[in-house]
């Protein structure tokens, strides 16, 4: 099982730290240096205000990061799977699949869909991916072949803005039109539904992802936060984490991201940590951490694999 164990102190606080230590060593230095006979103290004082100096610039490397490779293709958007397998969608809509170590395995490519916003896949094996301009989830399976081709009209979904696999292999979607989360199964027949949270809330969410993981489901509007729902549909909680793009949900962990930054959220003790980046990936328009390895994808559509240095790892 993995827990959040990255540092994650702040550059501008590791300087600040360093620059007083220094002068503090320097002082005594400039002390012992004035006088002839060598003084205990002094020495003493020295070593016990330097030795947090070392000790510190050890743990400083720990957020450093080493760049293992970088995709070839181009990438608008990515995804990865429980295997470390990943998803890399192009400009023109075409799905790579690549291993962990990057080669690739399988291609996908229909655009005669339009947009292909989103790929779930938490399932590696039985793949959602979403065109909303057709409101159409295409399934695949693991060599990325089309099994099937679910139209949401069927179902009575007009405007679906997010879908997610659910936990026993049915499919979650939201209709922003009638403001309800649905589950309807692989033949459009829904199976539960919640009520219109319009008539529910007073500012039903406009949802952009959905993901389900146990029991829960997670919706995420960027301007309210991110809404919790049980696996019958209703409606529990809302997280006040605003002004995210994207996230996931792992061991009890939400892992939040906008622009560049990286965020843990801990779901029991309700508190949120900043997770360390490498300076390249400062900028990036996707962000994710799986195990040790953190992927990136920069605005010119670059995916790079950063690892944490060996004496990073906890």
């Amino acid at each position: 099982m993995e827990t959040v164990k990255w540092n994650s102190r702040k550059p501008e606080e590791g300087i600040l730290l360093c620059l007083w230590l220094l002068a503090v060593g320097c002082w005594f230095n400039r002390r012992r240096r004035s006088t002839s006979s060598f003084q205990p103290k002094a020495a003493f004082f020295l070593f016990f205000y330097l030795a947090p100096f070392l000790l510190f610039c050890q743990g400083a490397s720990r957020d450093s990061f080493n760049l293992v490779f970088s995709f070839p293709e181009k990438a608008k958007y990515f995804t990865l799977d429980k295997l470390r397998q990943v998803y890399v969608v192009t400009s023109t809509n075409e799905v790579v699949k690549y291993s962990p170590e990057g080669r690739e395995l399988f291609r996908y490519n229909n655009n005669t869909r339009g947009n292909l916003s989103y790929i779930d896949a938490t399932d590696p094996f039985k793949l959602l991916l979403f065109y909303p301009e057709l409101q159409a989830i295409s399934i695949l399976d693991r060599t990325m072949n089309e099994t099937a081709l679910l139209l949401l009209f069927s179902a009575d979904i007009v405007n679906a803005s997010a879908i997610a696999l659910a936990n026993d292999n049915n499919i979650w979607v939201y209709d922003q039109a009638t403001f309800r989360l649905l589950k309807i199964a692989s033949d459009g027949t829904v199976l539960a539904s919640s009520d219109n949270l319009s008539a529910q809330l007073a500012r039903p969410p406009r949802v952009k992802q959905v993901l389900a993981r146990e029991n829960m489901v997670y919706l995420n509007d960027p301007e309210q936060g991110i809404f919790l729902f049980d696996g019958f549909a209703q409606y529990h909680q809302l997280l006040p984490l605003s002004g995210y793009d994207y996230f996931g949900v792992l061991d009890g962990y939400l892992q939040l991201f906008k622009r560049g930054e990286l965020y843990a959220y801990n779901l029991k003790a309700l508190k949120k940590i900043q997770l360390p980046v490498p300076g390249a990936a400062r900028e990036a328009v996707q962000l994710r951490r799986q195990g040790q390895r953190l992927y990136a994808l920069s605005d010119g559509g670059v995916l790079s694999v950063y690892e944490k240095n060996e004496e990073g790892r906890e």
